[in-house]
């Protein structure tokens, strides 16, 4: 009888197993990936999570953060944003392996289980990328647990090391085996994952593409031994030239990334970043027909706006991409310090715009078809239902049943008799909020709709300097804000404080509080400002302060006090905006033309805080005492204006990447026996190479676009650009370009002497110019030309209020054969004269 019950359970078990390993997905002929249910394709969206592993794993413990209940709660995001795709990147080569790649099992692997059983109770689907081969001790590279595989192989022996290759071996065949005790079944048989990526961004060897066909073949067949039918992928965009290899071999897929502006900028860039996504021709790739295709790891890195999103996965879907992953989602409990991958940052809380910028991306890879081509941009900003627009910061979707904005919108939705779903930051035609975090409005049925509304974000800091646990760069704050919305049966205007709100016939009948309340209401314990104050006015036009205040509590007076000559001030009371600015308007064409210090003085409740040194005083007061002040200069129309100088950090200006091209150096010099600061730029050889991927030019490019904004009411035009330079290595010849915000180059060649001199180049010799693309993507996606400029600007004059870039170029075609090497110059300035 006993005999017989086990033979019985184990009969069950074997049949429940089968069950668990049904896949849910399946690869057509063509390469397409379809659901088994009803054959459809799938098209999923999400983010990578790393909590189980390295930075990330460590950033929970710097906020004493409970690891089981981040997931809930970040995973809860996800699907609050009706994301449905999650990327599983486990750095189980460094921390769950040992030389041979047996599987350790410790608490990453234990976290790693959790997750994917909370991921599979919410319908969120995943790819398994489970050899990272970057270090799982970065950035403080102090950690000594690290016992993996990859503590005895470098990741470029991965390829070709047989004991390396054995090692992974072991280790996939051991993973996939691993019985995940949250849900009962191997990760071979979890349902949701779908995917087995079998390296991430592994060092490539185009020159040996039989070599890399037996090592992506026998990955392949250690996954199939264990019984395991997941569609299996390799990596193509670390170098593009392997795509034969996985045409040859047995992988099922390739996976692509995309950092449109570069990798860790170390600060918030700034520029028309949607010129940057405007294609992405490699994933149309013959080689690749057949094979299906995903994005594992993309982002609009160093970038705050949320309009960048929508226009990558548009392009996506071009190429047949059928699920994408941003990197990285930031832990609810980390954000506010970003404190998991310093050049990405992305949370639905604490970065509202790109979260709201997300849940539109994935219904762009949902709602628009595969391999569909909306053209090149400009034509492309508009595409479905969908529009994106770098001028106004903002994405949105605009469907009969969708109404999503990024950020303020005039835009009027379609169908308010159909609207079900609005999702927005700032305010629209049928909402207008003072706030500034995410907010949700959801029709039950009827006329009963839900609010959700989420805390008040204060950008206190740039969150793309180097990660640092004391250093906070987003706070947030439970702030009474006005809000009015109107829909059809459904009219309200009042104030209202975060948490989630259910209305009956424009009734208020329940309210509930956020999960994360006690969190979001801790209080700031200083009080900051951010100064969005132009530096310049000419002195005809009114002026315009303008500030945020951050704080513990809203101040009670905002004031602007100007430092007048001799002696005394002018106190300027300011205006509460929406969010947190103050701005205050005024006339000042009777004060003389020169440089003006002032301070902003805020009224705690307590007492005046003048900032930006922050003490406890006013001009007004007999306590004053002299101290940091900001300061104006007010001008004629007819000034020189700045363009580049001392004033200017080097750091933040963009140069041409040494990859595949010229080698080059930009770096921060002195000038002459003044020492005045100055910008250097070299270039060891200008010579084109056979393993070049980009041309003989060598450029840096600095953001100009706010101070040409200075000017840009004046009906003064510009007549000769400024440049006091001089060449080193008797370079005799460079480009000076200006390049607006469409790509457009309008610039012209310009000699160089062997001593610093000033150059004057007439703004009428100004022609059509090719211009850099900067900073370069990663992983070289882009064309090297901004392609409006090498197309000779299509015919479009320069227009002035448009610059935003003046570039600096060394290139091949202005020197002779036998004199393109060590070329180099030294920019001390360069000004725009009227």
């Amino acid at each position: 009888m006993i005999k017989r019950i086990l033979f019985i359970l184990l009969c069950s078990l074997g049949y429940l197993c089968q069950i668990g390993a049904q896949e849910l997905v399946y690869m057509d002929s063509s390469g397409v990936i379809r659901w088994k249910k009803n054959k459809q394709e799938i098209a999923l969206f999400g983010a990578n999570y790393c909590l189980p592993s390295a930075c990330d794993f460590r950033a929970a413990d710097y906020v004493g953060g409970d690891r089981k209940q981040m997931v809930v709660e970040d995973l809860d995001h996800f699907k609050r944003m009706n994301w449905d795709a999650l990327r599983l990147c486990f750095w189980g080569d460094f921390q769950n392996t040992d030389r041979l790649g047996n599987l350790q099992e410790n608490e990453h692997l234990e976290l790693f289980d959790y997750l994917i059983a909370e991921a599979c109770k919410r319908d969120i689907y995943m790819l398994l990328s489970p050899i990272v081969t970057y270090d799982s001790q970065w950035p403080e590279m102090r950690d000594t647990t690290n016992t993996g595989l990859a503590k005895y192989y470098p990741k470029t022996t991965l390829i070709h090391d047989e004991n390396a290759v054995r090692a992974q071996e072991n280790y996939m065949k051991q993973l996939l085996n691993h019985r995940n005790p949250y849900t009962g079944r191997c990760l071979k048989d979890e349902p949701n994952i779908l995917f087995v990526e079998l390296i991430n961004e592994p060092t490539q060897f185009p020159e040996d593409i039989p070599g890399m066909v037996c090592y992506i073949n026998r990955m392949c067949k250690a996954i199939r031994s264990t019984g395991c039918k997941k569609l299996t992928f390799y990596n193509v965009s670390q170098d593009f030239r392997v795509s034969p290899a996985i045409k040859k071999s047995d992988i099922q897929g390739s996976t692509y990334a995309w950092y449109p502006s570069a990798l860790n900028n170390n600060h918030s860039i700034e520029g028309n970043g949607l010129l940057f996504v405007d294609r992405y021709e490699q994933m149309l790739h013959p080689d690749l027909k057949g094979k299906a295709k995903l994005v594992y790891e993309f982002d609009a890195t160093d970038m705050a706006s949320g309009f960048m999103y929508p226009a990558m996965v548009r392009e996506y879907r071009r190429g047949g991409i059928q699920f994408a992953a941003l990197f990285s989602y930031d832990m609810l409990r980390t954000a506010p310090m970003n404190l998991g991958w310093q050049t990405h940052f992305f949370n639905m809380v604490f970065t509202p715009s790109k979260a709201v910028s997300g849940m539109i991306a994935a219904e762009v890879m949902r709602r628009v078809p595969r391999g569909k081509h909306f053209g090149y941009y400009p034509d492309n900003r508009t595409f479905g239902d969908f529009r994106v627009s770098y001028d106004e910061r903002l994405s949105e979707i605009n469907s009969g049943d969708l109404f999503y904005y990024s950020n303020t919108t005039t835009t009027q939705p379609k169908d308010l008799k159909a609207l079900k779903h609005i999702a927005g930051v700032g305010s629209s035609p049928v909402v207008h909020y003072s706030g500034t975090g995410i907010y949700f409005l959801d029709k039950q049925d009827n006329n009963n709709w839900q609010l959700e509304v989420y805390p008040d974000i204060m950008d206190v800091d740039d969150p793309f300097k180097m990660l640092n646990k004391h250093r906070v760069s987003r706070k947030s704050a439970y702030n009474e804000r006005a809000i009015k919305i109107q829909l059809p049966g459904f009219e309200i205007e009042t104030t209202i404080l975060p948490g989630k709100y259910l209305f009956k016939e424009g009734k208020l009948v329940s309210k509930e509080e956020l999960p994360a309340k006690d969190f979001y209401q801790i209080p700031m314990k200083e009080w900051k400002i951010a100064n969005h104050t132009w530096s310049e006015f000419t002195s005809d036009k009114e002026i315009t302060f303008c500030c945020e205040v951050f704080g513990p509590k809203r101040p009670k007076q905002v004031d602007v006090y100007l430092m007048l000559k001799p002696w005394g001030c002018k106190r300027i009371p300011m205006t509460a905006e929406d969010g947190f600015y103050y701005k205050a308007q005024v006339d000042l064409s009777w004060l003389a033309k020169g440089n003006y210090e002032y301070h902003f003085g805020v009224d705690t409740g307590e007492d005046t805080l003048l900032f930006p040194a922050k003490t406890y005083c006013t001009p007004e007061r007999w306590d004053y005492y002299e101290q940091a002040t900001y300061v104006m200069r007010l001008v004629n129309e007819t000034t020189p204006l700045s363009l580049l100088g001392a004033q200017d950090n080097w750091k933040h200006i963009r140069r041409t990447r040494t990859f595949r091209s010229p080698e080059s150096q930009f770096s921060p010099v002195v000038s002459g026996t003044e020492l005045t600061p100055a910008f250097q730029l070299s270039v060891s050889d200008l010579e084109k190479k056979d393993d070049y991927t980009a041309p003989c030019d060598v450029t840096f490019s600095h953001y100009i676009g706010g101070r040409i904004a200075w000017r840009s009411k004046s009906k003064t035009v510009p007549s000769y650009i400024r440049i006091r330079a001089y060449g080193v290595n008797n370079t005799d010849k460079a480009i000076c370009n200006l390049v607006d915000r469409e790509g457009r180059g309008y610039g012209a060649v310009f000699n160089l002497k062997d001593e610093v001199s000033d150059i004057l180049i007439p703004v009428s010799e100004l022609i059509p110019t090719k211009a850099a693309m900067l900073p370069q993507d990663w992983p070289g996606v882009n064309p090297y030309w901004y392609p409006a400029s090498a197309q000779n600007n299509n015919g479009v004059a320069l227009d002035w209020r448009i610059i935003d870039f003046v570039q600096i170029s060394l290139r091949e075609e202005l020197y002779d054969v036998e004199n393109q090497k060590n070329k180099g110059i030294v920019v001390e300035k360069i000004d725009l004269l009227f």
